[in-house]
């Protein structure tokens, strides 16, 4: 065991390296030394607030948030007091409703109420004649005039503007015809609004007749409806020459025909038709419409040149042996599809009555689509 005289050693411990810059020093050093070193005992700071003032602050804030603390309390208890009571009042008219529906006496059906059965037959009759005037009411309505009746300077307005191009002429519409497409002038009597609506004539086109349909496109026609019968001109005439009735791609125009051969002859200027040769060639085309074809004028097809070899047989002329290359790389004769006519003006009639079809000259063109 360790004695006294081993921990009393101890205390006498000496270090190897007495320079050693890691040991501390136990050295005390000098207060004039430290720059950094403050006693704030010999200073004294005296309080410009009064301590007692202080202490009634403080006491205030206590009674207060006291007081806060009741307020909290008391609310939460009045709000637990009223929803008690709005309970039982809602309990109350619940038993009271309750004791009203359950009664003992016999309650009669309404005898003027719609819903009693004895009502029901007895004012059948007089149902049905309600029904019968309503349906009455509503077909008079739809047999109501749909268009309104243009005035006499609305219909001189329209024809000095489109002069030879009007085929038709009614109180109520004007009919122009412009190449392919034509169009109808009227004004509605739901909106009391002038409209122009796009038509599509039959081929060829009858200026006796004067089928036509409105140019509809999905679930809606191609037109256009103001307020003013100018606005209305105006839209005509750009419809006219813009858009799909106005963009018109002609594949050629018929120059002349053959009822004997059943040809119409093609070429890219028009020939003018008068009305009765242009009467003619309606008549003849509808008769035998599946028969004819169109050929191309000035141009050698295959039927030309088989109308060659055999003129060369009767005569007796030789025939060249390339006629049958020849015949396999010309075109035969195509069919006549989308033939359009229309009217032009005639420059050497000088009337005002340009209804008239036989006032006029007429085209004949072939559309390269629909």
């Amino acid at each position: 065991m360790a004695t006294k005289k081993d921990l009393k050693s101890i205390y006498d411990y000496k270090p190897s390296n007495p320079h050693d810059p890691k040991m501390p020093s136990l050295e005390r050093t000098n207060e004039s030394d430290n720059d950094n070193f403050f006693d704030d005992s010999e200073f004294y700071f005296e309080s410009s607030i009064n301590p007692n003032a202080v202490k009634k602050e403080e006491n205030k804030e206590i009674l207060m948030e006291g007081l806060e603390d009741n307020k909290k309390n008391a609310s939460s208890i009045i709000a637990k007091i009223k929803s008690v009571n709005a309970t039982t009042n809602t309990l109350e008219q619940i038993t009271k409703t309750q004791e009203e529906l359950v009664t003992n006496e016999f309650v009669m059906p309404d005898p003027t109420s719609e819903l009693n059965i004895f009502n029901a037959f007895a004012n059948r009759k007089y149902r049905a004649l309600e029904e019968v005037s309503k349906t009455k009411e509503m077909i008079k309505n739809v047999r109501g005039e749909v268009r309104q009746k243009l005035t006499e300077k609305e219909i001189k307005k329209i024809i000095e503007t489109f002069r030879s191009k009007v085929v038709k002429i009614t109180q109520k519409e004007v009919v122009i015809k412009n190449s392919k497409y034509g169009f109808e002038i009227y004004r509605n009597s739901t909106d009391n609004r002038y409209w122009v609506a796009a038509s599509c004539f039959e081929e060829i086109w009858d200026p006796k007749k004067n089928n036509y349909v409105n140019l509809w496109s999905g679930n809606s026609f191609t037109g256009y409806g103001y307020h003013s019968l100018e606005e209305t001109i105006n839209q005509t005439i750009n419809m006219m020459t813009k858009g799909k009735t106005g963009n018109i791609i002609w594949k050629d125009f018929v120059t002349g025909w053959s009822k004997q051969k059943n040809r119409f002859y093609a070429g890219d200027e028009p020939t003018q038709f008068t009305y009765t040769e242009y009467k003619k060639i309606v008549k003849w085309y509808r008769e035998n419409k599946i028969w004819i074809l169109v050929k191309q004028a000035n141009v050698k097809d295959i039927e030309d040149l088989m109308e060659e070899n055999k003129r060369k047989r009767q005569t007796g002329e030789s025939i060249s042996p390339m006629a049958t290359i020849q015949a396999k790389l010309l075109e035969p004769p195509r069919r006549a599809s989308l033939v359009f006519g229309y009217p032009v003006k005639d420059p050497n009639y000088k009337g005002k009555d340009f209804a008239n079809p036989e006032n006029k000259l007429y085209e004949i063109g072939f559309a390269l689509t629909e």
